[in-house]
């Protein structure tokens, strides 16, 4: 195995405390501009990084690939981790040029930039070569780090007790040892570091995130960074403060914080200037105003003695109970400027589909639905007029429903979104003999599946209810028994290795223990819950068993003689039981799998209630009802 070998650190630079190295940095992307926008990846549910990597993203400081995946357990090269550096630190100019250069790293490269920066910064070390792309050692990764952001311990013992501790070589002992003391590194359950190991792209994030990198965006250690960013200005190296109640006084001119829910100053670590950047976010009901004018008031721009401002140069500037104090040599009307242009609304992460159409979020799996089809949704509302000319003049009454998918609930960060107000509209427009019952409003996010499409059956009250509103019946799910399986993988971890896991749950009765099921294409099993279907490709086929033309549901001793028509995908397989206490039939019908021309062979549709039930998928590729 190739490893590079690190000169030697000259001298005996000291380990920097500082509990907030994150204003050391301007902008974060994972590696190179190879990467899509940023977007939640679809292959890190589960994953012991998943939640890092998630916040990371959250805060647009890494990306995933092209096809929307991550690949957290993916080797990285000393060339993307060069990457990774040079894109968390905040750029400075070099403390000496050089004209040294390495054999293998040329002009035009992709990371020629990056490397030759950290090199004249002193975070890699000169050598005839660089390997670029060669994997990158979990000790090379650790002392790169460390170089780049001034961490390193006098001595070597908070490394002494790992088992393989003598594997470490002696141009990282003290910087890892340092990460170590500061609890950035940690080693493995078996009580090793792995210096020789090859570093994972989850594992330098986990790193990196040790060290305090990442904040949301609106958080006040955020708002800094994205300040920064948009002044044009060479700033000088920066680090947070925490603005407690005895430095008040220094960094604002304030006697107290009384009416201060929290505040952080950024100084220059290093540098004979003036230069102090405060943000202080108000209590609800403090007087901003009054607290703007104190601190312009009372604030001592030559507080570093030797140099200062004039009181007129004092900048104070507010965003709601957000007020920015600027003390500033260099650009000070530039990063009042860029403060006033942030945007500062709550946004998350735009969401992309990878190549299996499959989208990731908040822990979420979910179908990307596409862009709308209007001429679809048209043939569908057709469908709806033709059947119910054709089969259903004698019903005691027609309804149709939306089952929105997950993807509604995040609508509005979809890349393409889909357009809802239209296909309700078409469907409104072109639906006459059937009335409308709206559902969308009756479900959340956290009503479905994590790795599977389908709603919780257990979740459906405020659906039945909605339902029984129209159709007249009540029903209180809270008196069924509900039923647990463990370690249940829904359809969008088929063949997929190390998915996620979750909790499925079944809702029993006496109506639904005792009700008979006749399949039309399983004609040996007559019970609602098919337990056998939990272990195989589709566990959500537990529900009915699965997909199939024709099948009812009877309840010899229903509430009512009332009997119900379901024009259905797979989600009314976990609705129809619920419902069979109120109704001596239920019938469910598919036409995705049997023609509508059969089915007055098979159905009396006669003093029935009807129902449409859908999810937009089917509506936007109605070319598959038959």
């Amino acid at each position: 195995m190739l490893h590079h070998k690190e000169m030697k650190e000259n001298g005996n630079m000291k380990k920097w405390y500082s509990k907030s190295v994150a204003a050391v940095l301007t902008a974060a992307t994972l590696v190179a501009g190879s990467f899509s926008a940023y977007a939640a990846p679809t292959d890190i549910g589960g994953h012991w990084a998943e939640q890092i990597i998630t916040k990371w993203i959250d805060a647009e400081k890494i990306k995933g690939y092209p096809d929307g995946s991550f690949q957290p357990d993916n080797r990285v090269t000393r060339a993307e981790f060069a990457q990774i550096l040079f894109n968390v630190v905040q750029k400075t100019p070099p403390a000496q040029e050089t004209d040294h250069t390495f054999t293998d790293v040329n002009q035009g490269d992709w990371f020629y930039e990056s490397v030759m920066y950290l090199m004249q910064a002193e975070v890699i070390a000169k050598a005839e070569e660089f390997y670029p792309e060669s994997y990158i050692t979990r000790q090379d990764a650790m002392t790169m780090i460390g170089r780049a952001f001034y961490v390193r311990a006098y001595g070597t013992e908070a490394i002494e007790n790992f088992a393989d501790y003598k594997d470490i070589s002696d141009y990282a002992a003290e910087i890892i040892a340092g990460l170590v003391e500061e609890g950035y590194v940690n080693g493995y359950e078996d009580n090793t570091i792995r210096p020789l190991g090859e570093i994972t792209r989850a594992e330098s994030v986990k790193i990196l995130d040790g060290l305090n990198l990442v904040h949301d965006k609106n958080s006040l250690e955020g708002i800094m960074e994205r300040i920064y960013a948009g002044v044009d200005e060479q700033m000088p190296k920066v680090s947070n403060i925490e603005i407690t109640e005895d430095r008040a006084e220094y960094f604002l001119g304030l006697k107290n914080l009384d009416d201060i829910e929290r505040a952080i100053a950024s100084e220059a670590m290093m540098g004979s200037i003036a230069h102090s950047v405060c943000l202080v976010q108000v209590k609800e009901g403090g007087d901003v105003d009054a607290i703007k004018e104190e601190i312009r008031t009372s604030v001592n721009p030559r507080k570093w003695i030797c140099v200062g401002v004039e009181r007129d140069e004092v900048i104070v500037e507010n965003r709601g109970n957000l007020i920015l104090l600027v003390i500033d040599q260099i650009a000070p009307k530039k990063i009042a400027e860029s403060f006033m242009k942030l945007d500062l609304t709550e946004q998350k992460p735009v969401l992309v589909p990878d190549v299996d159409k499959l989208m990731y979020t908040d822990g979420y799996y979910m179908d990307y639905i596409g862009e709308l089809r209007p001429q679809s949704v048209q043939n569908f509302a057709d469908k709806v007029e033709s059947l119910t000319a054709q089969y259903l003049q004698n019903s005691s009454g027609v309804y149709y429903s939306i089952i929105p998918s997950k993807s509604y609930f995040v609508n509005d960060r979809v890349q393409a979104p889909f357009d809802y107000e239209q296909m309700q509209s078409i469907l409104n427009q072109n639906i006459k003999s059937a009335t409308y019952i709206n559902l969308f409003d009756t479900l959340t996010l956290e009503d479905y599946y994590k790795t599977d499409p389908h709603w919780r059956q257990e979740k459906l009250q405020k659906v039945v209810d909605r339902l029984g509103e129209n159709l007249g019946f009540q029903i209180d799910l809270s008196k069924n028994k509900a039923n647990t399986v463990e370690n249940f993988i829904g359809q969008h971890g088929y063949k997929k290795e190390n998915f996620p896991s979750e909790q499925l749950v079944y809702l029993t009765n006496d109506s639904i223990d005792n009700a008979v099921v006749e399949n039309i294409e399983n004609k040996d099993f007559h019970q609602v819950y098919d337990s056998e279907k939990l272990s195989s490709s589709a566990p959500y086929d537990l529900f009915l068993s699965g997909p199939t033309p024709l099948l009812t549901v009877t309840n010899e001793n229903a509430a009512s003689d009332k009997e119900l028509i379901l024009f259905r995908d797979s989600s009314s397989s976990s609705l129809a039981p619920l419902l069979i206490e109120n109704y001596k039939k239920i019938t469910l019908i598919d036409i995705r799998y049997m023609m509508s021309a059969m089915l007055g062979s098979y159905v009396n549709f006669d003093g029935k209630d009807v129902l449409f039930l859908y999810g937009e998928q089917i509506i936007n590729n109605s070319e598959m009802l038959k």
